[in-house]
């Protein structure tokens, strides 16, 4: 791979990791921000020249395209960010698919239910607790819902390259604590796009409502922290315990934004290293609780079983049993029509012997 890069700058002191990221994101932000001004100005200057009056003021006789300007601030800031040749960070390409980190697969931070019903899941620390098989801890941030990890999922897809250098030099800078022990590098995977990118990667129309939607939704995921215990991170995350999903900057354009999307050290690892392949356009097709059950078995054996407490527990789901296993047995129909289940079997009374999900994949 072919890689630029320019160490002069020299051992910048490490900054407490809240203002080094906030120090970065609004630098950044400023650079989005000059460069939409000077985009508009360069076709405000294009639509004088064409009416050949230069000291007229632009009326509305003379349209402007929102879309067409947007993204030709967006080409300026993909040419800013990585087409310089002082870079202090080196690119890479990266091969996006349908794959979805296997972690978040089976822990329950996207829960099927409103925000407003998970009050009550907040624990001393305004925080939602989670203990599964597969690992246990906290949840910090924003309230998330199964439309968040549509949006995720959505940016995930939308990945364009990844970035290698030190904590500090990423465009927005991430903590120390990511860095390994024996390398002084990080790596991390960047999305570089419009806001309505991402409502036609989810199937969604934009504007209005709909995109101050996505870019709230967006604003909660880099607001979102993972706390995992001694015993989970030990055997995902290698060194800390608190995991960010993305770090954001963003300029809003009209009823659109550009926008800066980097997934964190660790978030890039799975990414790379263990992930999950997930079916994107049959997850549409699905309902909310049915997303998550579809999320969980993606990232199980192609024959499994679970009992249904424990799929319950391990999707927090928020309503009683019975409701729960209504819309498991709506899902697994919808899957079966799809293909993408060929068997499955509900047993148990629920009384004398316990629910258990039985599957076929194929």
């Amino acid at each position: 791979m072919s890689k630029q890069r320019d160490d002069t700058c020299g051992d910048n002191p490490v900054l407490d990791m809240f203002d080094e990221s906030d120090q970065s994101t609004s630098a950044l932000q400023a650079r989005l921000k000059k460069l939409e001004e000077q985009n508009i100005k360069k076709s405000s200057e294009r639509a004088k020249s064409k009416s050949g009056h230069d000291n007229v003021h632009i009326n509305e006789d003379i349209k402007i395209s929102p879309q067409r300007s947007s993204h030709n601030a967006l080409e300026a800031v993909q040419l800013s960010l990585f087409a310089s040749k002082d870079l202090r960070f080196d690119t890479y390409p990266i091969a996006v698919s349908t794959e979805y980190p296997t972690f978040l697969t089976r822990i329950p931070i996207f829960i099927p239910s409103k925000r407003t019903n998970q009050r009550s899941l907040l624990d001393e620390e305004n925080a939602i607790a989670f203990e599964t098989p597969w690992g246990a801890g906290k949840k910090f941030g924003p309230p998330l819902t199964v439309y968040d990890e549509d949006t995720l999922m959505a940016i995930g897809r939308l990945r364009a390259k990844g970035i290698s250098g030190r904590p500090h030099n990423l465009p927005l800078a991430v903590s120390e604590l990511y860095r390994s022990k024996d390398q002084d590098d990080v790596n991390v995977h960047v999305v570089c796009c419009m806001l309505t990118d991402i409502q036609k990667e989810c199937s969604k129309s934009a504007g209005g409502r709909n995109s101050l939607l996505r870019l709230n939704s967006i604003k909660r995921l880099a607001a979102t922290t993972i706390e995992l215990d001694s015993k989970t991170a030990d055997k995902i995350a290698s060194r800390g315990t608190n995991i960010k999903l993305i770090d954001v900057a963003w300029e809003q354009y009209h009823e659109n934004a550009i926008l800066y999307i980097q997934f964190t050290p660790i978030m890039a690892r799975w990414f790379e290293e263990s992930y999950t392949y997930l079916d994107w356009e049959l997850r549409k097709k699905l309902p909310d609780t049915g997303k998550a059950i579809h999320r969980f078995l993606s990232g199980q054996p192609k024959a499994y079983e679970i009992y249904v407490d424990k799929l319950i527990t391990t999707l927090r789901y928020p309503r009683e049993r019975k409701y729960f296993i209504r819309e498991l047995k709506q899902t697994m129909d919808i899957l079966k029509v799809e293909g993408w289940v060929l068997k499955s079997l509900i047993s148990g009374t629920g009384r004398s012997k316990a629910h258990k999900l039985t599957i076929l994949r194929s």
